[in-house]
């Protein structure tokens, strides 16, 4: 092997090594390239056989003809006298070589092999790179910021460079050159100069590896992070839900004091993140999702609109700044989410009882007054309150004495209807009987306590009268007993109180049973 053919060789493996194809395809290319070289050379319709030796990198090539009689195309033709010249085994049919060296090919084809054999290296680069990074889809990678413009960032990955578009940046975050950066793949798009990969670091995907990395729960499936919505730089809510009781999925993804959540926050440039835990009920689930916001209730108005009744003074949080956290809510429960302070629903509750109320059934007011008011369009409480003094002047002709009369006496009717008292819950007799243990055990368990006390009072007393200790004990005696008698009479009352309720209760299921029968 000649210093020559040893310099191909390594020339091929240093390419190959740098450009990460294999040997055996920058070898195909190698021989694809000398081909169109001696097309080049010799014209198109040549026919030609690259061999290169891949251990001792010689380079053998050949221009193949047709053995025939008569030569028609002379460019793939060879009389079979002149082949029988060089071999008199030659037949009509067979293939005849003709050897050249590389040098024949001229300067111009070897540059055109030169360029095919670029190219060719480029394209299995461009291809691998493609294949490469089409699996790290959802994948969070590590570059350096190279370019940072208005519309895009540029980051060097090492073998490629790939681009953060500007709905990909964060808008609180500012990037500086040459400064590491970490964003997750979003797509990979193949393009004339190669592939062109797209990052992201406002994409929910970021998010949810960030947790995956930083939380083992998250990592070994025992937490499963259910859905994410975000608001890139301001706020985020993640729900997790775990089916092992044992886990706290919010405790494990906040960690002690927060450690493990500050880490991804600081990775966001500050984005807070809200961690609720998953639920089925579509109520309890919107109640979490408005955290930190304390939900009074959840009312269904249709399949995709629900209504929130938050406390006056946690309104605004429900809400957050510029609607974040309700909108964030809205996504996460895939419903639309209406907030109303408490004192509004209630206030809107009293109106509609209002409404409900004719003006017939206010017994107070004359019936022929009340007929003009119907014929007027007052025909409930609600539409009388609600209408200006002077409009009820001029439309029912009545003076304003009689005004402030049917107006105090629609509001005593508001008053009253607010007023009205709430039907407490009955109790059963099965709570009504937990109650009563409870009671009598709390009872017993304080005189036990007194005894003990007095019993250690008296202890004390003895140990200070050294001389007549046996007189002491026995004018002390008498006092447990004492006590103890009266804890078995109160004892005594407990059970007879409770004899008597437990009667009771046994009465009201026999009727109750009588009533179902």
């Amino acid at each position: 092997m000649t210093n020559e053919d040893n310099l191909i060789v390594e020339n091929i493996k240093s390419i190959a090594r740098a450009r990460g194809v294999k040997f055996d395809y920058v070898i195909e290319s190698l021989a694809e390239a000398i081909k169109n070289g001696v097309k080049r050379r010799f014209g198109k319709e040549t026919e030609s056989e690259v061999v290169v030796n891949k251990s001792t990198g010689q380079i053998r090539i050949f221009i193949v003809k047709k053995v025939v009689d008569e030569v028609t195309e002379p460019a793939k033709e060879i009389l079979l006298a002149e082949a029988h010249e060089k071999d008199s085994k030659y037949a009509i049919g067979d293939e005849y070589r003709i050897p050249i060296a590389l040098a024949e090919l001229g300067r111009t084809a070897i540059e055109s092999v030169k360029q095919t054999l670029t190219q060719r290296v480029s394209e299995a680069e461009r291809t691998r790179i493609m294949a490469e990074y089409d699996k790290k889809v959802g994948e969070i990678v590590k570059g350096i910021v190279k370019v940072v413009s208005r519309n895009e960032v540029l980051v060097d990955l090492g073998p490629v460079e790939a681009t953060i578009p500007s709905y990909g940046m964060m808008k609180t975050e500012h990037y500086r050159l040459d400064s590491p950066i970490r964003a997750v793949v979003s797509r990979v798009d193949r393009a004339q100069w190669g592939p062109k990969i797209i990052l992201s670091r406002t994409d929910s995907k970021f998010m949810e590896r960030l947790l995956f990395y930083e939380i083992p729960e998250v990592k070994d499936g025992s937490i499963e992070v259910v859905r994410i919505v975000r608001e890139p730089g301001t706020r985020a809510k993640v729900a997790v839900q775990t089916l092992d009781p044992r886990i706290d999925p919010i405790g494990a993804c906040v960690g002690y004091r927060g450690s493990r959540i500050q880490s991804i926050v600081k990775d966001l440039s500050g984005e807070r993140i809200d961690v609720i835990q998953w639920s089925k009920d579509p109520h309890l689930q919107v109640s979490r999702s408005l955290s930190p916001a304390k939900i009074k209730e959840v009312i269904t108005i249709d399949e995709n609109h629900v209504l929130a009744v938050v406390q006056d003074d946690d309104y605004s949080k429900a809400i957050g700044k510029n609607g974040v956290n309700v909108d964030l809510a809205s996504r996460l429960c895939e419903v639309e989410i209406e907030i109303k302070k408490e004192s509004q629903y209630e206030q809107e509750l009293a109106e509609k009882a209002l409404a409900e109320i004719n003006i017939d059934e206010i017994k107070e007011l004359e019936p022929a007054l009340r007929k003009i008011m119907k014929e007027k369009g007052y025909s409930n409480v609600l539409s009388v309150l609600k209408a200006p003094v002077e409009e009820l002047k001029f439309l029912l002709k009545l003076d304003d004495e009689t005004v402030e009369r049917v107006l105090t006496t629609l509001r005593t009717k508001e008053e009253k209807k607010e007023e009205a008292p709430v039907k407490p819950v009955e109790e059963t007799a099965t709570e009504r009987k937990i109650r009563r243990s409870k009671k009598a055990k709390a009872k017993i368990e304080k005189e036990r306590a007194a005894s003990k006390k007095q019993s250690a009072d008296t202890e004390k007393e003895e140990q200070a009268k050294d001389d007549t200790a046996e007189e002491a004990e026995e004018t002390k005696e008498p006092e447990p007993e004492r006590e103890s008698e009266k804890g078995e009479t109160e004892g005594e009352d407990i059970t007879a109180e409770t004899i008597q309720e437990d009667t009771k209760d046994k009465e009201e299921e026999t009727n109750a049973e009588e009533k179902s029968s």
